[in-house]
């Protein structure tokens, strides 16, 4: 592949590994606690975190390139407990959101055909996912490009009809600044849940063609895919503040469809779910792959049961992990379907990233301390004060999240706090694991 074609693939994969039909849902959550101006800036100051974050993630990548990513980075800068206890966390979170995909896709699919079961689309597309994976199929380079760019050419079309042709007397964005500025409190968490519309950027740093890839192919993708993300976003949000009433946008985790309904009348509707589809394409399949791969790297250092990282002799998929991952979004997708918690697992989820994110920026000034002279082909420019900045801000602004959707009380910050204890558990638990297999081991 030429190299520029290279570079456009990557960009292609981080773009569309973050962008997914719960961006739509998390857009719907930011009108829920703040108004149009105050979206667009969170979603800004979002993408400016990001981009300096992607810096770090790129130097930590050159280091150790094609290794397990998050694994790799988190266990050589910290213990074994901490690093174990994140990796754990951002493994949950994968399975909080490919519950909320499933779930935000069987509301569309019910909208064209309502005859069908909630719950039997989502174990549909479950049990869809699982199989491919195990079959080992996956997405053809020159495809993904293909599905990406078409994506996101629609949405940004569709978002910029809307804003053209606003309805009169709509989209006053001035009324709304005045209107909004009590609500300027709630800008950190309102980042924050933004944070969440850019999530999986970083899986790009698995995908290096060669060592060279590492030197400014990658590290120039992810920040350029940030960007891509961020057009889309602001001209939705635009599109939807000059098309929609604020509670119209914050009453529904789809607030597409009326969007489109609106633009197209009631083709809309299939416009909403054909984008959910392209959405899938390029997200679902290579998160549920990754997440495998993630379990299995755990599963062979001695952390996880042996049938864990059971391979497939034909296909080389990770059977047992992709099985375990799969089983794990089923339940969240069950879950989330039977409760509502979609947004609950949105707010959650931007949460558990702010921390890992920041370990990763934290990963980079401890591996420059231990590891002064070990190989890095990119450096991230990022001045050190501004990182420390952001290590600081993120997590803090992360919990501020949890208290930004009044509906939900106490709710988001108990389900973190489980998930922090079972995350916690579990690292205890696996360390325990490789400890006596380490003594059997050493037993004649």
């Amino acid at each position: 592949m030429k190299k520029y074609l290279e570079l456009i693939f990557y960009i292609s994969f981080g773009a569309g590994m973050a962008f997914g039909t719960s961006s739509f849902m998390m857009l719907s959550g930011l009108f829920e606690i703040t108004r149009t101006p105050w979206v667009m800036i969170s979603i800004f100051l979002s993408g400016a975190f990001c981009i300096l974050i992607s810096g770090s993630v790129a130097e930590l990548a050159s280091m150790y390139p094609s290794s397990p990513g998050i694994r790799t980075y988190l266990k050589v800068a910290f213990d074994n407990h901490t690093s174990l206890m994140l990796v754990y966390l951002y493994l949950f979170f994968m399975v909080l959101i490919a519950g909320v995909e499933s779930y935000l896709f069987a509301l569309l699919t019910k909208r064209i055909f309502p005859q069908l079961p909630t719950m039997g689309i989502v174990l549909g597309l479950m049990t869809f996912t699982v199989i491919v994976n195990i079959l080992g199929l996956e997405l053809p380079r020159g495809l993904q490009i293909i599905t990406t760019t078409i994506l996101f050419l629609l949405v940004i079309t569709l978002g910029l009809y809307g804003i053209v042709h606003a309805p009169a007397g709509t989209g006053n964005l001035s009324l709304a600044i005045g209107g909004g500025l009590g609500e300027f409190k709630l800008l950190p968490a309102a980042t924050i849940m933004s944070v969440f519309l850019f999530t999986g950027f970083e899986w790009v740093t698995l995908l290096g063609f060669s060592p060279k890839s590492y030197e400014y192919r990658i590290p120039l993708s992810m920040p350029l895919a940030i960007v891509t993300l961020f057009l889309v976003y602001e001209i939705m949000a635009l599109g939807f503040q000059f098309q929609l009433s604020r509670e119209t946008i914050a009453a529904t985790p789809v607030p597409q469809v009326p969007y489109f309904v609106n633009l197209l009348g009631e083709s809309g509707i299939l416009v909403a779910w054909g984008i959910s589809m392209l959405a899938i394409f390029t997200t679902f399949n290579a998160g549920i792959m990754g997440g495998a791969r993630l379990i299995y790297v755990l599963t062979r250092e001695g952390n996880l049961p042996k049938w864990c990282a059971k391979m497939s002799l034909r296909t080389g998929a990770p059977v047992g992990a992709i099985i375990v991952l799969g089983i794990l979004a089923a339940l969240s997708a069950i879950v989330i379907v039977r409760f509502e918690l979609a947004l609950l697992a949105g707010v959650v989820g931007s949460a558990i990233v702010s921390f890992v994110y920041a370990a990763f920026m934290l990963a980079a000034i401890v591996l420059r301390k231990k590891q002064p002279n070990a190989r890095r082909t990119f450096r991230t420019p990022v001045p050190r004060w501004a990182q420390w900045l952001i290590i600081l801000l993120l997590p803090l602004m992360g919990l501020m999240s949890l208290f930004s959707q009044v509906d939900m009380r106490y709710r988001p910050a108990l389900t973190l706090s489980a998930f922090v204890i079972l995350a916690w558990g579990l690292a205890r638990w696996s360390l325990l694991r490789t400890s006596q297999s380490m003594r059997r081991t050493r037993t004649p």
